[in-house]
């Protein structure tokens, strides 16, 4: 699973999920051992924080997200996503 994300896709699909799941989900690039923030969907909740998706290159948090099947599909959409 090699490539950049495609924003066209992620933009497309992940508001949409937000607003029904009213979460929040960052997607966040590795860089050496920082982590860099490339997009942010929904709104700020006071809750915990987690990780539902990392690979080599990403990870992806989420807040205010406890449906196992949500996460499943966000993951699905962030795979479907990389470029090349």
């Amino acid at each position: 699973m090699k490539g950049m994300l495609d924003f066209d896709t992620l933009n497309k699909l992940l508001p949409r999920v937000v607003i029904e799941k009213n979460c929040k989900i960052w997607i966040c690039e590795k860089v050496g051992k920082r982590l860099s923030c490339i997009a942010k969907y929904g709104e700020e909740h006071y809750c915990e924080t987690r990780i539902i998706y990392e690979d080599e290159k990403y990870v992806v948090f989420s807040q205010n997200l406890n449906d196992e099947q949500t996460q499943k599909q966000i993951v699905e959409v962030i795979k479907s996503a990389r470029k090349g």
